[in-house]
């Protein structure tokens, strides 16, 4: 299926045509004889991407469609979450051994990656006797089959215009929770929802013009921030199930502190310049 030339403004057609791209591109990344870490995580970004353009197409495919096919793309990533998120742990282990030098410190870092190692292969056994990879491509076929029933060519633009905003106004607000209150839910909150704004935009909005190109950057910048701090929140409470007795565990759990409030402080800078417009304006920046 053919994507959209990048200086075009989509309408609800070219976001379902994307949309579709997203959920053929996830089967063909499953439909092999061996699923690797990495192609689970390529799937995983696709449906994610997909989400965000179903997020778009709400209001154009009425309410039941969309809480069906958000529901099946949902479940269709979820039992793939162990394995990424087994192997995401595994990898902020090992930066932050690569900052530790303390033998104590290390020590206990070398007893979670062991503990993590074990985790992940768990995860990827698991996949495999459930049987969770096959059942994924076929809700995913069905889905497709559904989504390519729509005929939205003379759906007025005024709707995704609204839609978009709304997913403007749903990051913006979790921006603002997440600054008064900055608990680790509030902030991994945020991030699912710049992540949707990030790819909405990339749907809906001419990728040629400057500000969305800045908007695109910007949002893909703070994701990360976001994303390393929950990756951290995670590994903390993987350590904590360790030996009680560590006495090298506060410590660690200090850098881990001290870690987090730098990337929260360039998050908030960032999540700043990123929602100074108002929702109202957003699409006059964007669009006009």
């Amino acid at each position: 299926m053919a994507r959209r030339a990048a200086s075009a403004r989509p309408g609800a057609a070219a976001v379902r045509d994307e949309l579709l791209c997203h959920v053929e591109d996830a089967l063909k990344t499953l439909r092999v004889r061996a699923v690797t870490d990495e192609r689970i995580h390529t799937a995983r970004k696709h449906l994610k991407r997909a989400r965000a353009n179903l997020r778009l197409l709400r209001d154009a495919v009425g309410k039941a469609a969309y809480v069906r096919e958000n529901a099946a793309l949902r479940d269709a990533a979820r039992p793939l979450s162990s394995v990424r998120d087994a192997k995401v742990l595994t990898e902020t282990l090992d930066a932050l051994l690569q900052t530790t030098s303390s033998p104590a410190r290390r020590r206990l870092l070398f007893k979670a990656r062991t503990a993590l190692g074990q985790a992940l292969r768990e995860a990827r056994a698991e996949l495999g006797m459930m049987n969770a990879v096959t059942h994924s491509t076929t809700a995913l076929t069905a889905a497709l089959q559904r989504m390519r029933e729509w005929r939205l060519e003379n759906v007025e633009a005024s709707l995704l215009d609204e839609a978009y905003e709304r997913l403007y106004r749903k990051s913006r607000r979790a921006y603002d929770i997440a600054r008064g209150d900055g608990t680790p839910e509030a902030l991994h909150e945020w991030r699912k929802q710049v992540k949707y704004l990030e790819q909405s935009t990339r749907a809906c909005a001419p990728r040629s013009r400057h500000r969305v190109k800045a908007l695109l950057k910007a949002a893909g910048r703070l994701a990360d921030l976001l994303g390393e701090d929950h990756d951290l929140v995670v590994l903390k409470a993987r350590l904590e199930t360790l030996d009680a007795a560590e006495r090298s565990r506060p410590a660690i759990a200090r850098t881990i502190a001290a870690r987090r409030r730098a990337l929260q402080r360039k998050a908030l800078k960032r999540g700043a310049a990123l929602f100074s417009t108002k929702p109202g304006a957003i699409l006059r920046e964007l669009m006009s």
